[in-house]
């Protein structure tokens, strides 16, 4: 699951939303993170294309958020000593 990449205190920050008219999504706690992507995915409010990896901590991607899909960046800003994303922002590329 997606959620296991994250610490249990992560943050994630995905202001790529509001291009679509939506409310930008901040997440608090790996919990948090697997309700949301369950929801996110499950109801098909959000669609990715491949991302293409520019390096350790950096991919870029087209996603959807309930329109037209968006050019995005997602940055890990910072990890744990295991390896586990403790704060990722997604915005438009």
């Amino acid at each position: 699951m997606l959620a296991s990449f994250f610490t249990e205190d992560c943050l994630y920050y995905d202001y790529c939303p509001s291009v679509n008219g939506m409310q930008n999504i901040y997440i608090f706690g790996r919990y948090g993170m697997e309700l949301a992507f369950k929801r996110l995915f499950v109801s098909g409010d959000f669609e990715a294309a491949e991302p293409l990896v520019e390096d350790e901590k950096t991919a870029s991607f087209f996603g959807a958020y309930g329109g037209p899909y968006v050019f995005a960046r997602i940055h890990i800003e910072e990890l744990d000593d295991n390896g586990r994303v403790r704060k990722a922002i997604v915005h438009p590329a």
